[in-house]
């Protein structure tokens, strides 16, 4: 089997993993709160449980330091978060649906780091709270992200407004505390575009740069369920480089309902973005956008087995781009497509979990019909790009495992299958290994 080789590798990382069995979340946030991450995190980091989330909607306001009369209210701390991986496909198709000549991973690739991040935040004052990160990626340029919170406690829950600048995190990353993918860092894979419908399609990911009002409140009816509501407008960018940000406010909304069925607290939300508009090709670039989802949220036990089950359903996602550089960079690209996705973890310890996730995809833009690129091809089509992304089903496995070894880490390991629909395509594999390290 031509997985063969690799299982060595695989048995190295949670071989090493294994030298020690105590897991801890940003250690920023371990100071600021007083608490370990299984007090914050479900199974695995980033994954947020019911006191995570509290503490994500308090606008990280909550400290131990507002118990002590002597001490400043204000509780900043910084922390480092560097990810390493290694990944290596098998007939990865390109553009056109030809296998890729080009692709680093087609020969294995490791990325050591992928990623750098310093975060700095928490505690401002009594109703703020703030977090900046800097980050490096190995194949993009480096980037500054920042939120800053205004909160309000009230019974059982917290108001706020929240202004936000991300570089990679989507729309929903001001204020969104579920792990079905709508915010990229709350998701089961690191293979996310093939295993989460919100990442394939674009939704949870991606610049923005917003201002949004949420309300979020327990007990409701009380008995014991949840409720989340947030809306506001937010900007594809972070910048005027390709866009005039006043000119592309989209408006957006989400809404998620949460609520506690024997061992399980089930959670069921919706979104929506619509708003923008289409120009001429002499006027300065535009965006239109009509995105809908929704989403399922399942955590609980099993037989003293900590168990999770995401799905997330995206209804229409429709964007366009018009007038001056559209389509001249990839972020730039028209969308339009459709996705199904469920994902579930299952903890066989507190810190090892074993994971499985299948996706659909259906790319519905028509392509124009151009060259692509020069990248070889064997077939005649008079578009080559129509359909090549719609996957009829992708299937992708992994474990993690959480452990300190000096510094607290995560190791996974992924396996995916992808089928895609068009018959030309051929069936592709791809193995990803990665290891986070907090500082």
């Amino acid at each position: 089997m031509k997985t063969k080789k690799y299982i060595k590798a695989a048995a190295g990382m949670f071989a090493f993993a294994g030298l020690n069995q105590e897991a801890q979340a940003l250690p920023m946030f371990s100071t600021q709160t007083g608490m370990d991450c299984k007090s914050c995190h479900l199974q695995h980091i980033p994954k947020l449980n019911e006191f995570g989330r509290k503490f994500a909607a308090s606008g990280m306001t909550l400290s131990k330091k507002i118990l002590d009369e002597n001490m400043t209210a204000t509780d900043i701390n910084p922390s480092v978060m560097v990810k390493s991986l290694y990944q290596k496909t098998w007939d990865k198709p390109g553009a056109s649906g030809d296998v890729s000549t080009k692709s680093q991973t087609e020969d294995g690739e490791f990325s050591i780091p992928k990623t750098a991040t310093l975060y700095l935040g928490g505690r401002v004052s009594e109703n703020i709270g703030g977090l900046v990160n800097l980050s490096y990626k190995k194949e993009e340029d480096e980037a500054i992200s920042a939120k800053a919170a205004y909160v309000q406690e009230i019974e059982d829950g917290f108001w706020g407004i929240v202004g936000s600048s991300f570089a990679d995190f989507g729309p929903f990353s001001g204020m969104e505390f579920y792990n079905t993918g709508l915010y990229k860092p709350l998701r089961t894979f690191d293979m996310r575009t093939l295993s989460n419908a919100f990442q394939a399609s674009s939704i949870g990911t991606g610049e923005s740069t917003g201002l949004q009002a949420y309300y979020d409140k327990g007990n409701l009816f009380g008995t014991g369920d949840h409720f989340f509501v947030t809306a506001g407008a937010y900007a594809p960018t972070q910048d005027n480089l390709y866009m005039d940000i006043a000119d592309n406010i989209l408006p957006f909304a989400r809404m998620a309902y949460l609520y506690p069925v024997g061992n399980f607290n089930v959670m069921m939300g919706a979104f929506a973005i619509a708003g923008g508009s289409t120009v001429a090709s002499t006027e300065s670039l535009s965006i239109e956008r009509e995105t809908y989802g929704i989403d399922l949220q399942i955590e609980g036990e099993i037989a003293e087995k900590l168990v999770s089950l995401n799905v997330a359903k995206v209804l229409k996602n429709e964007v366009t781009y018009t007038g001056v550089g559209a389509g001249a960079v990839h972020e730039l690209d028209n969308l339009d497509n459709e996705a199904f996705s469920i994902e579930g973890e299952v903890n066989l310890t507190p810190d090892f979990g074993v994971k499985l996730a299948y996706m659909n995809y259906n790319d519905r833009y028509t392509y124009p019909d151009h060259d692509h690129g020069g990248e070889d091809h064997d077939h005649e089509s008079t578009n080559q790009f129509v359909d090549v992304k719609d996957l009829d089903h992708a299937i992708t496995v992994g474990l993690d495992y959480s452990f300190d070894f000096y510094l607290p880490m995560k190791a996974s390991a992924e396996y995916c299958w992808a089928k895609p629909s068009l018959d030309r395509v051929k069936d592709y594999e791809t193995l990803l290994f990665s290891l986070n390290m907090l500082f």
